[in-house]
Order: C-alpha cells, then sequence, then structure tokens
C-alpha cells in the first residue's frame, strides 16, 4: 500500500474508532444504569475501577 493509500484510509478508520467509543459508552452508561459497579466494567475492560469511572463517569 502506497503512502497516499494509507493516508486515504486515516479518516475512515478514525470513523470506526469514533463509533466503537460510542457504542462503548452506550452499554457502560446502560450497565451503569443497571447498577453494575465501576469494578466489574473495569475488569471487564481490563482496567482499573478508578480508570474505568474516569473514563465514562462524565465527572471530573
Amino acid at each position: 500500500m502506497t503512502d497516499g493509500e494509507m493516508l486515504g484510509h486515516i479518516p475512515r478508520v478514525a470513523a470506526h474508532i469514533e463509533q466503537a467509543e460510542a457504542d462503548l459508552r452506550s452499554w457502560v452508561q446502560e450497565l451503569r444504569r443497571r447498577g453494575v459497579t465501576w469494578a466489574r466494567i473495569g475488569e471487564a475492560l481490563g482496567i482499573t475501577r478508578q480508570s474505568a469511572w474516569e473514563r465514562f463517569s462524565g465527572e471530573e
């Protein structure tokens, strides 16, 4: 693949990443609505409870 072809793919790859992130956030929001703990969500993602909270809670 040429440099130009690779550069042409970047926007499509980025769009997939953005969609996957939006989907993941929706799943996490639903799990939280169901009362699933940050610890369990973090475990499923292979990250700590704190990291899950920081990434998905929307709080600072």
